[in-house]
């Protein structure tokens, strides 16, 4: 039969590389934001 391999119960290491790539992308899109918010559309001023 197959045996269960447990999970991270054992003292296994989360992936770090996973989270380093998720944080890495999150300040990309947060940096990306931040840049058409205040240098793309605030400049253009109100909608008329």
């Amino acid at each position: 039969m197959l045996e269960e391999k447990s999970t991270a119960g054992e003292g296994e290491q989360a992936p770090m590389g996973t989270w380093i790539l998720l944080i890495l992308v999150a300040i990309g899109m947060t940096i990306a934001w931040l840049f058409l918010y205040f240098d793309v559309f605030l400049p253009r001023g109100t909608v008329s």
